[in-house]
């Protein structure tokens, strides 16, 4: 059996597994050789505080019995680990700090995190929690305190509490970008996508079920118009899709780009995927939506229906609308007046406030992109309508006549082989179209000045 070695150890340079043995030599010099406490301390390199401390708890936690064994018997090191429990350092880690959250707030954000579906790192997580608890009169004090607490405590909250965060990598771990974006211009590749805002993968248990039973009363799908360079974004609402909706919101967008910017020789590229609202996979109706579009220097193609990660842009916009929208903003929406209400904040919120950290945008804004590009009438981007497409289609079809007259003309001429149209041809074409009806005159009088009579 090992005894206890006589010479001193200083205990400044104690080690985790001498630390117990040192603590023992030391009681035993003052209890068992009766050395003075000054003397000890002098020995082992310690202050007598040190020396009084340790005699003082031994002769508090151990019983007299106890006292006497361990000052004169012989022990294994695993007998003294068990003995000597009382002696052991408590960790001198405080327990809280005066500027760290409180028990309260990590409860509530680790109830946030993992209740809402949100696991998201700790900057997109306090944006979404300033969105969620702006308001507030509405809201508890304990909310208010996570809408304005600061990233550094956010980050804390995520380290005590272990909270991970879900991702999703390639396989290999490789990334490509999407495009160059040093040399892609504003407005020159842009992708078109609808998103169904009832999504039960996306939402928790609680706001689907809210969201279902308000199917009636709020619109069921989302219209989105991303520009790849600077992520800003037309939006628009409908309670039901169809090709329509599609190709009137899409005119509509490029006939509002095309008379703020005034951009018309920057050819505009378009990605939708192959959705009945769409082209719905078609070749020769891809190729009518494009013969239409050529008129505002624009083109559209279809994403491979297989595989193809030029929709990844868009797709990715999805999951902005439900983290920093739908879940902290849902509760608010009860009616058609609310929905509306919510969708022009987060509308604006995404275009020019929220600072997005993607390839190219450095934490800027999608606006002061648009502000840095040298782009002319940027500003006029504000007044953009958001529009729920049900109640506004008659004012879509209104706006974009005059493009579908010009276009069907040209059509028309095009199979007279560049032949201009006589003056019943073009009657016959004009009405279709409300714009020109009853005044005939104005039909000829429009023909003659594209043509430059």
């Amino acid at each position: 059996m090992p005894s206890l070695s006589k010479e001193p150890m200083s205990y400044k340079h104690l080690k985790k597994d001498s630390q117990l043995l040192t603590k023992l030599r030391i009681i035993r010099k003052v209890l068992g050789d009766g050395w003075s406490k000054k003397d000890t301390a002098y020995s082992f390199s310690c202050h007598r505080n040190t020396v009084l401390n340790l005699v003082r708890t031994f002769n508090k936690s151990f019983s007299p019995s106890v006292q006497q064994e361990l000052l004169k018997g012989h022990f294994s090191l695993d007998q003294l680990e068990s003995l000597l429990a009382p002696l052991k350092d408590i960790s001198t880690k405080p327990h809280h700090h005066p500027k760290q959250a409180t028990q309260a707030q990590e409860d509530r954000v680790g109830e946030i995190f993992s209740g809402l579906k949100v696991k998201v790192g700790p900057k997109r997580l306090l944006r979404i929690l300033k969105r969620k608890f702006k308001d507030k009169e509405t809201v508890s004090p304990l909310d208010v305190s996570l809408a304005e607490m600061k990233l550094s405590l956010l980050k804390g909250i995520y380290k005590r509490k272990s909270l991970k965060i879900e991702k999703i990598r390639a396989t290999g771990g490789s990334y490509r970008p999407l495009y160059d974006y040093t040399a892609l211009s504003c407005f020159e590749k842009m992708h078109f996508d609808t998103k169904h805002l009832l999504d039960k993968k996306a939402l928790p248990p609680a706001f689907y079920d809210y969201f279902s039973t308000h199917l009636d009363t709020i619109p069921k799908y989302e219209w989105n118009f991303i520009d790849a360079k600077s992520r800003f974004r037309f939006m628009a609402f409908s309670y039901e899709l169809n090709t329509e909706y599609g190709l009137k919101f899409l005119l509509f967008c490029l006939q509002f780009l095309r008379t703020i910017i005034n951009n018309i020789n920057q050819k505009i590229t378009i990605g939708e995927d192959n959705g009945v609202e769409f082209c719905s996979g078609s070749p020769l109706k891809l190729s009518n939506w494009n013969s239409l579009l050529k008129l505002l220097n624009a083109e559209a193609y279809a994403y491979n229906p297989y595989w193809d990660i030029r929709k990844n842009l868009i797709e990715r916009s999805h999951r902005n609308d439900d983290d920093e929208w739908l879940i902290p903003r849902g509760e608010y929406i009860k009616d058609e007046e609310s929905f509306l209400r919510e969708a022009k904040d987060y509308w604006y919120y995404q275009n020019f406030e929220r600072e997005h950290g993607g390839k190219g945008m450095n934490d800027r804004t999608p606006f002061e992109v648009l502000e840095t590009s040298n782009l002319l009438g940027v500003n006029q981007l504000l007044k953009f309508p958001i529009l729920i497409l049900d109640h506004h289609v008659d004012a879509l079809r209104k706006c974009t006549e005059p493009l579908l007259f010009e276009h069907e003309v040209k059509l028309a001429e095009e199979k007279r082989e560049g032949v201009l149209l006589d003056p019943k041809t073009l009657l016959d074409i004009s009405s279709k179209y409300d714009f020109f009806v009853p005044n005939a005159q104005k039909v000829l009088t429009y023909y003659h000045k594209e043509k430059g009579w």
